[in-house]
C-alpha cells in the first residue's frame, strides 16, 4: 500500500506537462551566456549565478531534482471535488505551472541590463530568446559585458557655506568609494547611509540620507568614473543641519504595554542625578538607571551612544520590552524617553531532555530552577536549581555502569563590577557581571563509586564587543570527594578516575565570535580558556607528590596549568551550504602535588561532538588500545592531560529542514607522565603518527528551534595498530557483520558538534 500511495504521488513528476493545452508549454528557467571576456573568469561566474536570479517570473521549484509541488498541484487538480484530502494536498502544498507565455523576453531584458549598470557596466548589451522544446521552453540570454569602470577619485563637493558641510567632510577618511574600486549602486547607497550615520552620532539629529546624492562621472576616460558627493541644498530643511543636545531624561520603570492606562504622570517623577524616574512603587534603585546611561543631560546627541544604552537596559535580563522615543523641544533640544517593561520578577523553569552516545549509552535529566530577576531592587539575578539524571547502556561490547547524577546551585549576579575600594566604569553595549555561585554534585556509577563535589566561585562575565566575550574567575575552590565500594562484583577499571582532594585556583576565558552581526561569508570563531590550580599555595609549600605531598586542612591539593584553544572557520557557500572546520588544543601540565590533572579537568576523545568513528571517552592516550593489548573492555574511560582534535565537515542543504553533512575527524589524547596501565600514552615527539581518524556522512534535520543529527562514521586510522599498518582502508567491508559491529559507529544528538 505505501509503495502504491509513493508511486501515485511520484508518476506526475515524469508528466508535469499532460495538464497542459496544446498552445501551452511549462517555463524551465533560464541561462546566461557571458560572450566577451572582459570581466575576470571568477566575476563572470558570479555574474552568470546573479543574473538568473534577476529573470522574472522563477520556475517551478525543484526537490531532489523533481517539480514535486507541481506534481502535486496537477495531481489534487486531476481530482472533479473541491474538497477532501486531496483537494486540501494540492492547496497547501501545490503549486501551479510557471507557463512559458508569463515571461517577457524584453523586459528582462532590461533588468538585466540594469542590474549589469549598477554594477559598473555601463556599456552592457543583452539579447534574449525564448527556446521551446515540444511541451517545455527556457529562456537563453546572451550578455556582452564590455568594461567594468572603476572608481578614480571620491570627492566630497559640499558647499563650504554649508554648516554641515566641514562635518560630512570629516568623515570622508571612511568612505566606501574607494579609489580603484568597481562601481556598485549598492555600495554608493550604503555610502550614503554611511554619511548619516556619522552625522547622527557628531548630534544631526534631524539628517536622512535622502538629503545627499552622489554624481558618477564616466567622462574620466580609460573607463574610470568620478564620484562626487554632494548635498541636495534646495530641498533640505533648516533642521536638518542643527546639532541637537539632550535635554530632559524620563524612565517609566513599570510601562505596561498590555494596559490602557499606565503610570505617565510626571509628578510621580523622582529626580535623580539628571533622570526622571517614574517607579511609583518603588522596585528599583535609582543608581540603577543612572549605571545604564552612557550619557547626561547637555550632551550632543549621538545615536550609537543612544542604541548602546538600549542595548544595556535589555542586556539586564529584568525588562522585557525596551524602547524610547524623543521629543523636540525648541530648535535644538531633545527630551528623551524610555519605557521600560518588566518580565516577572520570580519565575519558575522546569527541564526535561534526553542524550546519547556512541557506545549505546542513553539517558535523561531533569531540572527545576528559580530565580528572582531584582532581588535586591538594582536587578540583581538570584537562582536555585536543582538537577538530577541517569545514563544506562544497553548493548555494544564494552559494557559500562550505569550513572545516576544529583545536584544543585544557588547563586546570585550583579549587573555591575564588584571590586573592593574601586569602581570600575563600563560603557559596552552589554552590562557586565559579577557572579557569586556554590554548588554540590553528586554522581554515583553503580557498584563501583560515588562522586561528591563541592564548589565555590566568585568572578567576572562580561562583553568587550558582542563579539568579545570574557570571564575572570579569580576565587574558584572545587573539593571532591570519592568513595569507592569495597566489594566489587566487576571487573572495571576505574583507578584513573580516582581524585580527592581540593583544587584552588584561578581560570580566565576569552571567547571571539565574528559570526554575530556578521553577513561575511567567511567567519571566525576562538575560545581560549586559562585554568590554574594550587599555584600559590604549592609555590609556599614546595610540594611534591613524590616526596613531599602537601595538605590544606588534611586535604590534598591538585597543582597544575591547564591552557585550551578552540578555533572554528566557517566559509559559507551561495545556496547556504557551509564547510566547517575546527582544531582543538589542550594542554595541561601537572607539577608540585600533582602527577596528573585531577580527573573532572582531564581530556577526553571520541563521542558524537568529537571524533565519531570511535567509541565515547574510550580513543586513546597515544597508542593505548585496551581491546587490542589486553584483550579485554574494563575501562569505564580513559583520559588523557594533552589533547589535539581536528575536525572537517561539508553541511550540504537539501530542501528546508533536511541536510547532509560529510566529515572527517582527527585526533587522540596523551598523558604528560608515563602511568604503567597506560603503555604508550605517554606524549612523545611523535604524536602526529598516533592520530586517529575517521570519516563519515550525515544526516540533519534543522528544525530551527531544534536541529537533530544522525552521523554514521568509520574509524580510517588505528593509532594502536604497529606503524605501517595503521591506515585500514584496506579492511573496510560494510557486507561483513563483524566489521560493521566493530567499526561502523551511529551518532544521535542534537546540535551541531561545533
Amino acid at each position: 500500500m505505501l509503495l502504491l500511495a509513493v508511486s501515485t504521488l511520484l508518476l506526475p513528476a515524469c508528466s508535469n506537462t499532460r495538464y497542459l493545452s496544446e498552445q501551452q508549454q511549462l517555463y524551465t528557467g533560464s541561462s546566461v551566456k557571458i560572450t566577451d571576456k572582459n570581466a575576470p573568469k571568477k566575476e563572470r561566474k558570479n555574474l552568470k549565478s546573479e543574473l538568473n536570479a534577476v529573470v522574472r517570473p522563477l520556475p517551478n521549484r525543484k526537490t531532489l531534482g523533481m517539480r514535486l509541488r507541481l506534481s502535486f498541484y496537477n495531481w489534487a487538480g486531476a481530482s472533479k471535488k473541491n474538497k477532501g484530502l486531496r483537494h486540501w494536498l494540492g492547496a497547501k502544498f501545490g503549486e501551479p505551472p510557471v507557463l512559458a507565455s508569463s515571461v517577457n523576453i524584453a523586459t528582462n531584458e532590461k533588468l538585466l541590463q540594469n542590474q549589469l549598470q549598477n554594477r559598473g557596466y555601463f556599456f552592457a548589451r543583452v539579447t534574449g530568446t525564448m527556446k521551446v522544446h515540444k511541451r517545455k521552453a527556457s529562456a537563453a540570454f546572451e550578455v556582452s559585458t564590455g568594461p567594468q569602470y572603476h572608481i578614480r577619485e571620491t570627492v566630497f563637493a559640499i558647499d563650504s557655506d554649508l554648516y554641515v558641510a566641514n562635518d560630512i567632510k570629516q568623515t570622508a577618511n571612511k568612505t566606501l568609494l574607494k579609489p580603484n574600486a568597481p562601481f556598485n549602486l549598492e555600495i554608493v547607497k550604503a555610502e550614503r547611509l554611511r554619511i548619516e550615520r556619522d552625522l547622527k552620532d557628531r548630534g544631526y539629529y534631524l539628517f536622512k540620507p535622502d538629503y545627499l546624492y552622489v554624481e558618477a562621472d564616466t567622462t574620466a576616460g580609460n573607463f574610470q568614473v568620478d564620484m562626487r558627493i554632494r548635498v541636495k541644498r534646495d530641498s533640505i530643511p533648516d533642521d536638518a543641519y542643527r546639532i541637537h543636545k539632550l535635554n530632559q531624561v524620563f524612565i517609566y520603570a513599570n510601562y505596561q504595554l498590555n494596559r490602557t492606562v499606565s503610570d505617565t504622570n510626571l509628578n510621580n517623577a523622582v529626580y535623580y542625578k539628571g533622570l526622571h524616574i517614574l517607579d511609583k512603587r518603588k522596585r528599583y534603585r535609582p543608581f540603577l538607571f543612572r549605571d545604564m546611561m552612557l550619557f547626561d543631560s547637555g550632551q550632543v546627541y549621538n545615536r550609537t551612544i543612544q542604541n548602546r544604552t538600549i542595548s544595556r537596559f535589555v542586556n539586564l535580563n529584568t525588562f522585557k520590552f525596551v524602547k524610547n522615543r524623543f521629543e523636540l523641544k525648541g530648535d535644538t533640544l531633545l527630551d528623551v524617553y524610555y519605557y521600560l517593561s518588566p518580565f516577572p520578577r520570580k519565575s519558575l523553569r522546569f527541564e526535561v531532555g534526553a542524550n546519547t552516545q556512541n557506545d549505546s549509552r542513553a539517558g535523561s535529566s531533569v531540572s527545576i530552577s528559580w530565580r528572582n530577576r531584582n532581588a535586591f531592587r538594582a536587578a540583581e539575578e538570584f537562582y536555585v536549581k536543582l538537577n538530577g539524571g541517569f545514563e544506562s547502556q544497553y548493548t555494544g561490547i564494552a559494557q559500562q555502569p550505569s550513572i545516576y547524577t544529583v545536584g544543585g546551585e544557588l547563586g546570585i549576579s550583579f549587573p555591575y563590577f564588584v571590586v573592593p575600594f574601586f569602581k570600575i566604569p563600563s560603557n559596552s553595549s552589554t552590562v557586565p557581571r559579577t557572579v557569586l555561585k556554590t554548588s554540590y554534585g553528586y554522581e554515583s556509577q553503580k557498584g563501583l563509586l560515588r562522586i561528591n563535589s563541592y564548589k565555590v566561585s566568585f568572578g567576572y562575565d562580561w562583553k568587550e564587543t558582542l563579539q568579545k566575550e570574557h570571564q575572570f574567575y579569580p576565587f574558584n575552590i572545587n573539593y571532591v570527594k570519592t568513595d569507592t565500594f569495597s566489594s566489587v562484583s566487576t571487573q572495571a577499571t576505574y583507578a584513573n578516575l580516582l581524585f580527592n582532594g581540593l583544587i584552588i585556583g584561578p581560570t580566565y576565558e576569552f571567547t571571539y565570535n565574528s559570526q554575530i552581526g556578521s553577513s561575511s561569508p567567511d567567519n571566525y570563531y576562538f575560545d581560549g580558556l586559562a585554568d590554574f590550580s594550587g599555584v600559590l599555595v604549592g609555590a609556599i609549600d614546595r610540594a611534591d607528590y613524590k616526596t613531599n605531598p602537601s595538605t590544606i586542612l588534611g586535604q590534598t591539593y591538585a597543582q597544575y596549568a591547564k591552557l585550551q584553544t578552540d578555533f572554528r572557520y566557517y566559509h559559507r557557500f551561495n545556496g547556504g551550504n557551509i564547510w566547517a572546520n575546527r582544531i582543538l588544543i589542550g594542554a595541561g601540565i601537572p607539577y608540585g602535588n600533582s602527577s596528573q590533572l585531577p580527573n573532572i579537568k582531564q581530556f577526553f576523545s571520541g563521542g558524537n561532538s568529537s571524533l565519531r568513528g570511535f567509541r565515547s571517552r574510550l580513543m586513546g592516550p597515544g597508542t593505548f588500545n585496551e581491546k587490542y593489548l589486553k584483550g579485554t573492555t574494563n575501562y569505564i574511560q580513559t583520559l588523557g592531560d594533552l589533547k589535539l582534535e581536528l575536525n572537517t565537515e561539508m553541511r550540504v542543504n537539501v530542501y528546508r529542514f533536511f541536510k547532509l553533512g560529510f566529515f572527517a575527524d582527527a585526533g587522540n589524547i596523551w598523558l604528560y607522565n608515563d602511568n604503567p596501565a597506560f603503555p604508550g600514552g605517554k606524549f612523545s615527539p611523535s604524536f602526529m603518527r598516533e592520530l586517529a581518524m575517521d570519516v563519515g556522512l550525515g544526516l540533519r534535520f534543522d528544525f530551527k528551534i531544534l536541529l537533530l543529527r544522525f552521523d554514521a562514521a568509520i574509524p580510517v586510522r588505528k593509532p594502536w595498530l604497529p606503524e605501517g599498518d595503521r591506515w585500514v582502508f584496506r579492511q573496510i567491508d560494510f557486507g561483513s557483520p563483524e566489521w560493521r559491529s566493530d567499526n561502523l559507529i551511529f551518532n544521535l544528538a542534537i546540535g551541531y558538534p561545533f
